[in-house]
């Protein structure tokens, strides 16, 4: 049908209540900025989301261990519930004036416990909700609308903070993750099979055993959480290079904005492509992240790392997409949840030090070279990739009927 996956019952409540959450989130990250820097410094908006960071990354393989033995829309319905709740005292918190910046570290790191659920938990419950034959559409379409609200909702939040206050878009967030529960609590999924009950640790391992036992996922997640590494020098550099080259906030917004409207393209791309190899495809699709850091290298005009960033856009996109549908048509549907935690985990654990390191480390050897170090850093992981044979037998799933 014309609709696609949006036709499967239960994935359509999940797609509504994931995009209306999205469409919340992106409202309420600029807002939280500004309402910690009214209330503090950079340093302490820094310490605000240090301290997300450091919660997601804690409580994802717990994430991972729960939503593999509860009904995971359930758990995704307590994960929303907690954030919505964190998200309304912050907004109770800056509309109010009381408590300061201590309280809003206080209440982030609340949200990031629910937060950190949220990824192995979605990546499990997907194909649950939609037929095998559209499981790539629906990965697909997940991705298109958080790149279309994040391209728009920075914009609108931004408004809604200089026409009233960061509380309201913060109180805005909170609605949309109450009204994500009750959408996702209407999601109906088989019960699973009775299964001999184990401790915590145990069950952790046996995850560990999964995403150990598979070459070419370990390997993928080990090389792709270096190559993230060396996407870190465009997220801190760039910004640098456009104060002092490009003429600032307006050229950098530009193309932050190009990069959003390629991703958008991109989720549309991956919508219909069917690659024989998906996983080598996935690996391809990634390398156009390098001509953003290129681009900036060079000293290349506006338009020029726009278009990089569009077409970066439009790789990590379909890299996203074909990854988690090669993830969740491999990995065993018992174990999928503390799977996603470890590749979660793995993929992003390195990028706080590239974060940290940028900085200094553009001042030792320059910009330039820091930004051509990252270059090679990501070419050097991705062709590593590409020699990897369990990477090549990776083969498309056979087509299935629609049902």
């Amino acid at each position: 049908g014309r609709l696609g996956a949006l036709e499967e019952r239960d994935f359509r409540f999940l797609f509504l209540g994931t995009t209306i959450t999205t469409a919340g989130d992106r409202l309420a990250g600029i807002a939280l900025a500004f309402a910690v820097l009214d209330l503090g410094s950079a340093t302490d908006l820094g310490i605000v989301f240090a301290v997300r960071q450091a919660v997601e990354a804690i409580v994802v393989l717990f994430g991972g261990v729960v939503a593999d033995r509860l009904p995971r829309n359930l758990v995704l319905v307590a994960a929303s519930l907690v954030q919505g709740v964190a998200q309304a005292a912050t907004a109770a918190v800056v509309l109010g004036g009381v408590g300061g910046v201590e309280a809003i570290v206080a209440l982030q790191g609340l949200y990031a416990v629910g937060a950190g659920v949220v990824i192995p938990t979605e990546v499990g419950l997907v194909p649950q909700t939609v037929s095998p034959a559209r499981l790539q559409q629906a990965n697909a379409l997940q991705g298109l609308t958080r790149n279309l609200v994040g391209v728009l909702g920075p914009a609108v939040g931004g408004l809604i903070v200089v026409a009233g206050s960061p509380g309201i878009a913060l109180a805005v967030d909170s609605v949309s993750f109450f009204v994500c529960a009750a959408l996702l609590r209407q999601i109906r999924i088989p019960p699973r099979a009775a299964q001999a009950t184990t401790s915590f640790f145990a069950e952790l391992r046996e995850g560990w055993d999964e995403f150990g036992s598979r070459t070419w996922l370990w390997a993928s997640v080990v090389l792709f959480g270096l190559g993230n590494l060396g996407v870190t020098g465009w997220i801190v550099l760039g910004p640098v290079v456009a104060e002092d080259e490009l003429g600032g906030a307006g050229p950098w917004s530009l193309v932050l904005t190009a990069g959003g409207v390629g991703a958008i393209v991109g989720s549309m791309i991956a919508i219909r492509i069917r690659p024989s190899r998906p996983l080598v495809a996935c690996t391809l699709a990634a390398m156009p992240l390098s001509l953003q850091s290129i681009s900036l290298a060079l000293l290349a005009p506006t338009w020029a790392i726009a278009s990089c960033a569009f077409l970066a856009g439009i790789g990590i996109s379909v890299h996203l997409t074909l990854w988690f549908t090669v993830f969740q048509r491999e990995v065993p549907e018992r174990a999928q949840s503390r799977v996603s935690a470890y590749d979660t985990l793995g993929s992003f654990v390195l990028m706080p030090i590239g974060l940290a390191i940028a900085g200094p480390l553009s001042d030792a050897i320059g910009v330039t070279e820091t930004l051509w170090l990252g270059v090679a850093l990501m070419w050097a992981t991705w062709l590593t990739i590409l020699t990897l044979p369990s990477v090549w037998r990776i083969r498309a799933a056979p087509p299935v009927a629609v049902t």
